[in-house]
């Protein structure tokens, strides 16, 4: 019975190889940041949250203050990148607030983002 299970994941799992997969690079503020996705949107706004989450001034200070807060110091001070998972607030920021400028900026043409799909 195991042996079938398994062998109906592994199905499962290659079926969904034939799914279209997208890259997004973005270059913002002199750095780098790739996004992957099922469509270039999709991949542009991932690329957009990794900027957010690893160059944005907005964020890091967002995330200091919350690091030495009770709430940082009670999730453990995780990272930045795993802090978005223990607080909303850092959550909505980078994937609302900062992300949409971070499109903004690509639409008036302040952040370049090239993208391609297989």
């Amino acid at each position: 019975m195991s042996l079938l299970l398994l062998l109906a994941a592994v199905i499962a799992c290659s079926s969904g190889s034939s799914a279209k997969k997208c890259s997004a690079t973005l270059n913002n503020d002199g750095k780098t940041f790739v996004g992957e996705g099922a469509s270039t949107d999709d991949a542009t706004r991932f690329a957009c949250n990794k900027y957010c989450r690893e160059a944005d001034p907005g964020y890091e200070a967002m995330y200091g203050v919350w690091l030495d807060s009770p709430a940082g110091k009670a999730a453990g001070r995780p990272s930045k990148e795993e802090a978005i998972f223990k607080d909303k607030k850092l959550m909505d920021y980078v994937t609302v607030t900062c992300a949409n400028e971070c499109l903004a900026k690509i639409k008036d043409g302040k952040a370049k983002v090239e993208t391609k799909c297989e």
